[in-house]
């Protein structure tokens, strides 16, 4: 399936039209709605959309709940801030209830950090508690000589660290997508190339957590890259940016330079039936168009595609 057929379908749909906040587009293909049946070719997206609770660090909870509430999506990461890890179960179930208020739900938790096996059991637990099935994580090590520092430059992937995510995968039984970080942060998993060689031979419930934007900043193919890793991919982080190199920024997802239909074409050969979630980092006090006009288009191309 080539971009300029999905291209002419969504034109003869009219996807987008006017329907960014509150109808049409929003209808089809959706976060909560059953996705359509297969079209003649015979291929149908699994996978959900939702939004990675990164995109709202700047905004309050009830206040990220009433927009997802408005633009019909139902998929929220989970970061620790609104909940502590250490939470007891009553506070688990009232943070439960709040999300169920606005029509929301939290599958997984990430991407966490993590330095030791103290700060990875906490996560698992919390996860297990919660009832997840996977969760994203960056086990890290500082960089010697960087002790004092603080921040993305100190952090180096550790083998000791995935030791210990290793047992704890085998241990909880819940899955674990370790994400990508792209040029920025060259000694921290930045492509999934580089996840892909740490865990090739470790637990495979140890997967990647597939940041497009960040493998594309990093000057691969996004698209090789699920075709490659498809069945070790347990979370997709989706967005769109703005040039093809590590300059490349943020931008809304009809906009950018990824081939997006090329790219969801992919994870519904593979199968992915996990959770694609939104990271828009940009516009973090006002952007509740850019993430209406980003999601009804990703929308438009799933429903373009189950239909073809």
């Amino acid at each position: 399936m080539q971009k300029e057929q999905v291209g002419n379908v969504m034109s003869r749909r009219a996807f987008v039209g006017g329907s960014l906040i509150g109808g049409g587009a929003f209808a089809l293909g959706g976060c909560a709605s059953p996705v359509p049946s297969a079209g003649p070719c015979g291929r149908r997206v699994r996978f959900k959309l939702g939004i990675a609770r990164y995109t709202f660090w700047k905004v309050e909870l009830e206040k990220a709940l009433a927009l997802m509430k408005e633009i019909d999506c139902h998929y929220l990461g989970l970061k620790e801030g609104s909940i502590k890890y250490d939470a007891s179960d009553a506070e688990i179930a009232s943070y439960k209830a709040k999300l169920a208020k606005y029509g929301v739900e939290t599958l997984s938790a990430g991407p966490e950090y993590y330095k030791s096996a103290e700060q990875a059991r906490a996560l698992f637990a919390f996860a297990k508690r919660w009832g997840m099935k996977y969760v994203s994580v960056v086990p890290y090590a500082v960089c010697p000589g960087r002790e004092d520092k603080w921040g993305p430059g100190n952090r180096e992937e550790s083998e000791a660290m995935l030791d210990v995510l290793e047992s704890l995968v085998r241990e909880y039984d819940i899955k674990a997508a370790i994400h990508n970080h792209g040029p920025d942060i060259p000694t921290l998993y930045p492509t999934a190339e580089a996840i892909g060689a740490r865990i090739q031979n470790r637990d495979r419930r140890i997967g990647i957590c597939f940041d497009m934007g960040h493998q594309q900043r990093a000057g691969l193919d996004p698209v090789a890259a699920v075709r490659k890793y498809g069945d070790r991919i347990y979370e997709v982080h989706l967005k769109n940016i703005t040039r093809p190199d590590s300059e490349g920024k943020a931008i809304q997802g009809p906009r950018g330079v990824l081939d997006i239909p090329a790219i969801f074409t992919a994870l519904a050969d593979v199968g992915f039936d996990g959770l694609a979630l939104i990271e828009y980092e940009r516009d973090y006090d006002n952007n509740a168009m850019g993430l209406a006009e980003s999601l009804g288009y990703y929308r438009g191309v799933i429903d373009a595609l189950n239909r073809l």
